[in-house]
């Protein structure tokens, strides 16, 4: 084995090696639930695909028409998410302390405007989002919640 293989070796084993503590790295030291336990997970699980949203349960617990284009998401490295919300784009970070979802101090947004509907649907949809702390995975479906009845579910997106 030539040295620049070696090299090339150790140099992937310490990207893999990494990535493995990046995962790690947002959980808590102190315990935390099962559902902390779970959001850290269905984070690092879900990370680099694209997700939509089909199904809208506001936090005053009134089922959200969902206006195409339906809002979408990608969790990316490190919690950095992306997104449509409807009529502007959006990214911003997400992280875990303590088992409950930080969506830290901004979700940024692009500046486009649309009627005043899809406006207020897109305020909502982002509100919403930010208000959720925990999140799962069942039968495919990746679901944000928070204060009961809040909750956000999306589906995988078609390639």
């Amino acid at each position: 084995m030539s040295i620049a293989s070696a090299h090339r070796l150790v140099a992937i084993f310490l990207l893999t090696l990494g990535a493995l503590f990046s995962f790690t790295g947002c959980e808590s030291t102190a315990p935390s639930s099962a559902s902390g336990q779970d959001s850290i997970r269905t984070l690092t699980t879900s990370g680099n695909t694209n997700w939509v949203l089909v199904q809208w349960t506001s936090a005053g617990g009134e089922k959200q028409s969902i206006p195409p284009p339906a809002p979408t998401m990608l969790i990316g490295y490190q919690g950095r998410i992306s997104g449509q919300a409807g009529v502007n784009s959006y990214v911003g970070n997400v992280t875990i302390s303590d088992g409950i979802l930080n969506w830290g101090e901004h979700i940024a947004l692009t500046r486009a405007s649309g009627s005043p509907e899809l406006m207020a649907s897109e305020n909502q949809y982002l509100n919403d989002l930010k208000a959720t702390r925990k999140v799962t995975i069942r039968q495919s479906r990746l679901i944000f919640t928070g204060e009961k009845p809040l909750r956000l579910e999306f589906a995988r997106a078609d390639p």
